[in-house]
C-alpha cells in the first residue's frame, strides 16, 4: 500500500474508506428498520425512488405490475367515433400491437345489427392500457376515434369538457353519398384531428347531410373556419364553431332566444247575477254596476237626462230614489220611505210587494 497517498488523504481531511460488499450492505438493516426510514418520506420522495427502482430492476417492476393488474379500471379502454363498418375483430387487431388482451368488443343494436360507433377494451396487464393511451386518437376505416380509460366516462382525454366546445365544428350541406374517409382527409389539411367526423347515421352509414369535426387545437379550430363556405367535390359545404346547445340556454336567459313562451292562465269568469243586464250580481241596465229598476240610465244607474234632476221620473228624489212612496214607490203614500202608518199585530215585517223594494230582484223570502 502507498502510504504516501494515504497520508495525502488524510492531510485533505478524506478518510479512506475500503469498500463493503454488496450483500454486507444489503442486509445490514432489517426489514422493519428499512420501513421505519422511509416512513416519514413524503409521497413525491416514495414515488422517485420507486420509479427508479423499477426501471433498473425488473423483479420491482413485475411486483408493480401484480398490484396493478388486479384493478380492472386501469387496464379497461372505452373508445368512441366508430364507424358503422367497424367490427371487434377490426379493434382487436388494432390494440393487439399495444399488449396482451383480455378482451375487446364493439357494441352493436340488437334491433338493426349496426355498431352503435363505441366499444371496449380490456388488456391483460396495465402497461398494455397506458402505451395505447399514448395516442388516444386513432384512424380506424376513415374516421378518427377518441380512446381512455373507461373509468373516466365520457369526458374528452386532456381536456375539460368546457374546451371541446372552442376545438368543435359545425359543417352543415355536406353531400349524403360523401365518404367519411373523404370529408376526413379534407379537413385534416387544417390540422390534427382529435374526433370525427361525427354525424353519420348509424344505420346505413350515410352522412346526414351535417357533420361535427373536434379539433386537437383551437388553432386548427379557427382556421378550418376561417373561410365559411368551401367547394369539396363539387359540393358547397359550410363551416362554422359548433354551439354548446346548455351554454346558449344559459346565456340567452328569461326573455331571450331560447327563452319559452309561458302560458297565460284562461280569465277567470265574472259571477253573474240570474238577473239580465246585471253584471258582479248587482242589477241594472248598464255595466259594470248597471242601474237599479226603476232609476235613470246613467252612471251608477243615474239619469243625467233631465235638467235639475240626477235620478229622474216624477215623483224622483235624491239620486233617482222614490220620495217616501208614492205610485212609483210600490208603498202607501204618507208613512216615511213609503211605509204604510197601519200597525200589524204579527211580529213578521210587512210583506214586500212582489218584486222586492228594487224591481226586479226575486223577494228575500
Amino acid at each position: 500500500m502507498d502510504f504516501t497517498k494515504k497520508r495525502k488523504a488524510e492531510e485533505n481531511g478524506t478518510a479512506v474508506i475500503p469498500s463493503l460488499p454488496a450483500a454486507v450492505a444489503s442486509t445490514s438493516l432489517t426489514p422493519e428498520e428499512i420501513r421505519k426510514v422511509i416512513e416519514p418520506f413524503t409521497k413525491e420522495q416514495l414515488l422517485d425512488i420507486l420509479q427508479t427502482a423499477a426501471v433498473r430492476h425488473p423483479d420491482v417492476l413485475d411486483s408493480i405490475r401484480t398490484v396493478a393488474d388486479g384493478d380492472i379500471s386501469l387496464r379497461k379502454l372505452f373508445i368512441r367515433g366508430l364507424s358503422t363498418n367497424t367490427t371487434t375483430e377490426t379493434i382487436r387487431s388494432l390494440f393487439a400491437s399495444y399488449g396482451e388482451l383480455e378482451e375487446a368488443v364493439v357494441i352493436f343494436d340488437k334491433n338493426t345489427g349496426k355498431s352503435k360507433g363505441f366499444g371496449f377494451i380490456t388488456f391483460k396487464h396495465v402497461d398494455g392500457a397506458l402505451i395505447a393511451l399514448k395516442e388516444p386518437s386513432k384512424k380506424i376505416d376513415g374516421r378518427m376515434t377518441v380512446t381512455q380509460l373507461a373509468s373516466a366516462g365520457l369526458s374528452n382525454p386532456g381536456s375539460s369538457s368546457g374546451d371541446v366546445w372552442s376545438r368543435k365544428i359545425y359543417v352543415g350541406n355536406v353531400p349524403y353519398d360523401i365518404p367519411s374517409e373523404r370529408l376526413l382527409s379534407f379537413f385534416l389539411t387544417y390540422g390534427e384531428i382529435e374526433e370525427g367526423p361525427l354525424g353519420f347515421d348509424k344505420a346505413t352509414g350515410k352522412s346526414k347531410g351535417f357533420a361535427f369535426i373536434i379539433y386537437k387545437t383551437e388553432e386548427a379550430a379557427k382556421a378550418a373556419i376561417a373561410d365559411t363556405v368551401k367547394m369539396i367535390d363539387g359540393h358547397q359545404i359550410l363551416c362554422k364553431m359548433a354551439v354548446d346547445n346548455k351554454k346558449a340556454k344559459t346565456e340567452g336567459g328569461v326573455g331571450g332566444d331560447n327563452a319559452q313562451s309561458q302560458p297565460q292562465p284562461p280569465p277567470q269568469p265574472q259571477p253573474q247575477s240570474s238577473m239580465p243586464g246585471s253584471h258582479y250580481g248587482v242589477p241594472g241596465s248598464l255595466p259594470p254596476y248597471g242601474g237599479f229598476s226603476g232609476l235613470g240610465s246613467g252612471g251608477y244607474g243615474l239619469n243625467t237626462s233631465l235638467p235639475g234632476s240626477i235620478g229622474g221620473g216624477s215623483n224622483a228624489g235624491p239620486y233617482g230614489v222614490p220620495q217616501y212612496g208614492g205610485p212609483s214607490s210600490g208603498y202607501p203614500a204618507g208613512a216615511p220611505y213609503g211605509l204604510s202608518q197601519q200597525h200589524h199585530s204579527s211580529p213578521l215585517p210587512p210583506r214586500v210587494p212582489p218584486g222586492g223594494m228594487y224591481q226586479g230582484m226575486p223577494p228575500y223570502y
